[in-house]
């Protein structure tokens, strides 16, 4: 047994926080290259601003199946290691491999034939060419995505956050690197900046291959000997990742709705300000994606060894501090807003935003705290085998920022945004009361377990 798996089987606060950190710094230089990428946009004009605000969604839309797909692996493998089943975790990670492999096989001409035309109906006549230009190389990459997507996944599972974190920097490190490269020197514009999001991620992906493949550092190690699929095996990671993909492209695909509410209500400059404005809120919300991220192993653990009271204790500790951290967090950037603002402000047609966009950032920040409380609950439900109510907040909750926004849309920005803070203010309390309810189901489950032992 590795140190981290120890430390992962271990005291649930200890393992927190030796999770969250690497976890946190992963997802800070993440965030930081998507800021330093909407720089270099900024500089490129505000059509290249509105084009990245377009097909995000679509990006996402593919990000959400690896990503997906990838977590329902890592539950189970965390699953069966906390039920000390190494041998099927094992299975379980070469499964997972090869069917998102396959996935990715299916996936990627879907996105090439379907991609022209939907960018086509959300963004019209608006940054049309520069939409085009910079969806295309994530289209045709998507199994590189996906690839990285599932090693991250296979390296959180076994409490290898350290090791996550490794990948994650060197791919943005080599996009940094890229970037300007490719969109300057190369003289490839806004596509050089998703071609350098491939290349980057591609080469970052080489890593994980080499610990898993070569040096087999890692605790477990997949095998393609007689590879043959077991259905059983395949079904038990579909079952959490499938809900789990639902809820990420479900966001997406509303998002997608959501763009195009934006351009009836504010054109060109409410995309930007939209998407632009996000880049903070994602910053904002690392703490709770990063406890998120570090709560899922340990809780699937524990909840696989029957242990629900350390699953009680790790997520209460990780909500309250991710309520603590996001809310400060929130207050220090609404006070800041106007600095804020200058940075993707400072040139061309994209100074015309700065008021707008101060103000719009002092507005997403009323509702970090609530969409932290979203993060916490909905990693608790996956790593309990409740995914699917997790989808169904999600679902619940996009729905009606659908409606609010095609109202909204008639009247004015102002009011779109209103209408998006009070959506995810009722969010956060629906998913954590659906959480609530989640475990305590699953206590009175366990309850039970025993009297039917006992009566049989």
């Amino acid at each position: 047994m590795t140190k981290d798996v120890k430390v992962m089987l271990g005291d649930p606060r200890k393992a927190l926080f030796t999770m969250t950190g690497p976890l946190l710094i992963s997802l800070a230089v993440g965030q930081i290259n998507s800021i330093v990428d909407t720089y270099w946009c900024s500089n490129l004009g505000l059509n290249a601003l509105s084009a990245v605000g377009i097909v995000s969604s679509l990006y996402f839309l593919l990000n959400g199946i690896g990503n997906g797909l990838g977590l329902g692996i890592s539950i189970s493998i965390a699953r069966r290691i906390g039920a000390k089943e190494k041998n099927i975790a094992e299975k379980i990670a070469s499964q997972g491999i090869v069917f998102i492999i396959a996935i990715s096989i299916v996936v990627t001409p879907l996105f090439l034939f379907f991609g022209n035309p939907i960018i086509s109906m959300i963004g019209g006549g608006i940054a049309y060419s520069e939409s085009i230009a910079y969806a295309y190389p994530y289209f045709l990459s998507g199994s590189v995505f996906f690839i990285h997507s599932i090693f991250a996944g296979l390296l959180r599972a076994e409490g290898a956050v350290k090791k996550s974190m490794i990948i994650l920097i060197l791919s943005v490190f080599l996009n940094l690197v890229l970037d300007p490269i490719f969109a300057f020197t190369f003289g490839l514009g806004i596509a050089g900046l998703s071609w350098a999001s491939v290349v980057s991620t591609f080469l970052s992906a080489l890593l994980a291959v080499y610990w898993y493949f070569i040096e087999r550092s890692t605790y477990i190690h997949p095998s393609f000997t007689a590879f043959r699929f077991e259905r059983p095996l395949i079904m038990e990671f579909l079952r959490l990742g499938v809900p789990k993909m639902i809820e990420l492209n479900i966001m997406s695909v509303i998002n997608l709705g959501l763009v195009h509410f934006l351009i009836v209500g504010g054109g060109e400059v409410g995309v930007a300000l939209y998407n632009t404005t996000w880049k903070y809120v994602s910053l904002l919300l690392l703490p709770s994606h990063a406890l998120g991220g570090g709560l899922v192993p340990i809780c699937a653990a524990a909840y696989g060894s029957g242990d629900l009271k350390k699953v009680r204790e790790a997520y209460s500790f990780s909500l309250v501090v991710s309520l603590s951290i996001t809310t400060a967090a929130a207050l220090f950037v609404a006070i800041f807003s106007n600095q804020f603002a200058i940075l993707f402000t400072s040139s061309g047609s994209a100074m015309q935003l700065r008021e707008g966009m101060a103000h719009t950032i002092r507005l997403f920040c009323i509702f970090i705290p609530f969409y932290g409380w979203i993060n916490m609950a909905s990693s608790l439900l996956q790593a309990i085998y409740m995914a699917d109510r997790s989808m169904y907040s999600t679902l619940i909750r996009n729905i009606l920022l659908v409606i609010v926004f095609w109202y909204t849309s008639t009247l004015n920005l102002e009011a779109m945004w209103w209408g998006l803070i009070l959506c995810e203010i009722t969010g956060g309390f629906l998913m954590g009361s659906i959480a609530e309810y989640g475990l305590r189901k699953r206590k009175d489950a366990l309850t039970r377990r025993p009297e039917r032992s006992a009566a049989s």
